[in-house]
Order: C-alpha cells, then structure tokens, then sequence
C-alpha cells in the first residue's frame, strides 16, 4: 500500500495530518481510562485514506459548492473498539471544530480480522481500499490479508442482500413522493422520487456488478 501524498498540496498534507494526531489523541485519551485489559490495551494498526484523496480525483471548490471529504478508514485491534459513540464521537467533534481542518472528514472503523476477513471474500470496496488507499499509519506487523478473487457463492449472497437492503429504500422513497403528491406537495414530492430513481440505480450497479 501507498504510504505518500506527494500528489496533494501541502495545505491539504498538513490537514491530513492534523486529523490522524486527533483521532489518535483521542483515543489513547479513552483506552487509558478503561479497566478491561483488551480495552486498555486497545491499539489503533492503520488510518488509511480512501476515496478520492486518495485516487486524485478529489474536488474542492467550496465556493460553488462543491468539496470532496477526507475518507479514513481506521483499523483497530478489536471489533468493540470500533463503537463510534464509545470511542471516536469526541475526537469527530474535534475534528469538525478544528480550524486547520478545511474540508468534511469522514471515518469509518473497523477491526484488523473484519477487514481481513473481507479481503479475503474478495469483497470490491475493501480490494479497492487496497488497491487506491494511502497508509497515514501503520503499526509494524499487522498486515492486510491479500485480496482474493470473489466466489460466485459469495458473490451472489452479496447481491441479494444488497438488493433487498436498496429495493427497501426505494419502495420507501416511493412512498413518501406519494404522501407528498396527495398533499400536493409539488417540490418534496419530486425530490423523493429523485430518490427512488438514484436508489435504484445504486441498487441495478451493485447488483449487476456482483
């Protein structure tokens, strides 16, 4: 995995920066006052920058509007470890009140064995994090499993779960474009129809993908 960031301006180096030493800060502050030993002993093995940033397509005309986020992937030690409320609420909010940090960043957590365990299904998201991501850190001798092709098995059980979770959310947004329309609310009725053609479309590429 990549490990620099020669392809973004200073500016924004320096606020990748200041954003691991927060989320980092943060959470010896919460492990050190844990009683269990494995929380206590918590350790964070990876922040890796994902998305955008990291593939060098990112945006960032704030005036207009338009600003990519920062996306971070960090990688603990334990599955608990990575309750957003328990453990990285505080430094998210300090991230966001943070001066020297100009643009959204966004965090997901996840533990060494669930990324691993991914990869090995050969899930696409996780290859890509592989593929296009940016090590922030790492902890020596904590390595990401090599990415497997997927199996049709897997493939097809990934399909169906994120059809029902996305035909769900556009048989929601239907209805509410519905209610709008029978209190003629013209407006909300086609944003929520918008909705339901943008979940469909999520739903037909990730389906036909797998």
């Amino acid at each position: 995995m990549r490990t620099d960031l020669d392809h973004l301006p200073p500016s924004k180096q320096r606020e990748l920066e200041r954003a691991v030493q927060l989320l980092m800060t943060e959470f010896d502050a919460v492990t050190a006052r844990a009683t269990q030993p494995w929380r206590r002993n918590g350790k964070i093995y990876k922040i890796i920058l994902f998305g955008s940033y990291a593939r060098d397509d990112w945006v960032d005309e704030p005036e207009n509007g338009y600003q990519s986020d920062f996306d971070l992937l960090i990688v603990v030690s334990h599955a608990d470890l990575t309750e957003i409320a328990d453990y990285w609420y505080v430094a998210e909010d300090k991230i966001l009140r943070d001066p020297a940090i100009g643009r959204p960043v966004n965090i997901i957590v996840h533990s060494l064995d669930e990324v691993n365990h991914a990869l090995k299904r050969g899930e696409y998201f996780w290859v890509d994090i592989v593929r296009d991501g940016i090590a922030l850190y790492e902890l020596p001798q904590h390595e990401l499993a090599a990415p497997m092709p997927l199996t049709p098995i897997d493939a097809h059980e990934m399909a169906e779960g994120y059809f029902a979770d996305w035909i769900a959310k556009v048989d929601d947004a239907i209805e509410i474009g519905e209610f709008c329309l029978e209190k003629k609310k013209w407006k909300d009725a086609a944003f929520s129809l918008h909705q339901a053609a943008e979940r469909a479309y999520i739903c037909f590429l990730l389906v036909r993908t797998l």
